[in-house]
């Protein structure tokens, strides 16, 4: 009976830890993007038997609307969904539009065998398949997208690309060929950020037609931050564009630089608690709140990164890394819908319980019969 009871001890405890909470494993060249308190990453390349070769399709969200602290990675938040079937993309770019602004679109198509725009709708947390009519861009990747309040889309050059400039009608589903002169030089692992009179600001990158490094001093005043691509940038509400680490031949930076398009002037951020030794490539960063959130990438050890770092942006003087998130009142005051990786825990318990239950009356049963068999 002793023996039972201990099996059955480990048997409970299996199918807890089967539906235990969603870890994920470091990743680099994935894509980003917040919707409704959900800040979403999809695909990249992971590190497997020594190699940076396995692209996959995991798909998920950080839940920015709890609290946590990322050094607990039990605490984090974090919602698989990679059982929706999204595609498997490496170095692709991700921005919402749709009718309600409910729908992410990711684009790009390494591997080749994917189609080059996916879309998946949060609401019904399933992806859709996409038939553009007309004329469509060439296949592309290493891009960053621009996205408008109109439901628009824009998309420029990108790896061993020209130097064209395409526009995606979210809520059409078709493309247009932008007839925008005086063009910037074709590039790639570059970063677009659009800013409030909807002009978009394309910032570093690598050029196919120099072989070289773009400048990162085009119509700027102030000291210049080193040429980069792989690098990350999000816009504050004031008008502050931050970018983070990125990489120029051998050297991968951890540096921080501002650019006040106000003025249009660069200068280096002043980080009051640097973290040694942080520098980073190939990763995202997103804007929540008052933080910038840095997702995963790659260290200049070539070792990948499974971590989230937070950076407060809500002083212009000064920055300081954070390990607490607490989010704003008002996403606290929002009812939280049980998420689905929450849902299947109590599912995953409550069966586990149920079988435990019926096995131990069984045996119970079984011991009865047992004993009145031997008086």
């Amino acid at each position: 009976m002793l023996y039972f009871s201990f099996n059955a001890f480990i048997f409970l405890l299996n199918c807890i830890f089967t539906y235990a909470a969603f870890i994920p494993s470091g990743r680099l060249s994935h894509s980003s993007i917040l919707n409704d308190r959900k800040l979403y990453f999809s695909g990249g390349m992971k590190f497997v038997n020594g190699t940076y070769n396995a692209y996959t399709n995991e798909f998920f969200y950080l839940d920015v609307s709890k609290p946590f602290t990322i050094t607990d990675n039990i605490s984090i938040p974090w919602v698989d969904l990679t059982y929706t079937g999204g595609p498997q993309k490496l170095d692709a770019t991700a921005c919402i539009g749709g009718k309600n602004n409910d729908m992410v679109f990711i684009f790009g198509d390494y591997p080749n065998n994917q189609p080059f725009v996916s879309q998946f709708d949060t609401s019904k947390q399933q992806w859709i398949d996409i038939a553009s009519v007309g004329s469509v861009p060439t296949n592309r990747y290493s891009i960053s997208c621009a996205g408008f309040n109109n439901g628009s889309i824009a998309i420029f050059s990108g790896y061993n690309i020209t130097n064209d400039l395409w526009i995606f009608n979210t809520l059409r589903l078709t493309w247009s060929l932008s007839n925008a002169t005086n063009a910037p030089l074709s590039r790639y692992s570059y970063q677009a950020i659009t800013l409030p009179d909807d002009n978009i600001l394309y910032i570093g990158g690598f050029s196919n037609i120099t072989n070289s490094y773009m400048p990162m001093n085009n119509n700027t005043s102030g000291s210049t931050p080193p040429s980069r691509n792989s690098f990350s940038a999000i816009l504050t509400p004031d008008g502050r564009i931050v970018i983070f680490g990125g990489h120029n031949s051998n050297t991968t930076f951890g540096d921080l630089w501002i650019l006040d398009t106000t003025i249009y002037q660069w200068s280096v951020g002043s980080i009051l608690n640097p973290i040694v030794d942080l520098t980073l490539r190939e990763h995202t960063a997103t804007l929540v709140n008052n933080y910038m959130f840095v997702g995963f990438g790659i260290f200049s050890n070539s070792s990948v990164s499974s971590k989230i770092f937070m950076l407060d942006v809500s002083q212009k003087d000064s920055y300081k890394w954070v390990t607490k998130f607490v989010p704003n009142s008002t996403d606290q005051a929002t009812t939280i819908i049980p998420s689905p990786q929450n849902i299947g825990l109590v599912i995953g318990v409550t069966i586990c319980g149920i079988i435990l239950l019926a096995v131990f009356i069984a045996a119970m049963i079984l011991l009865l019969k047992f004993v009145d068999y031997v008086q």
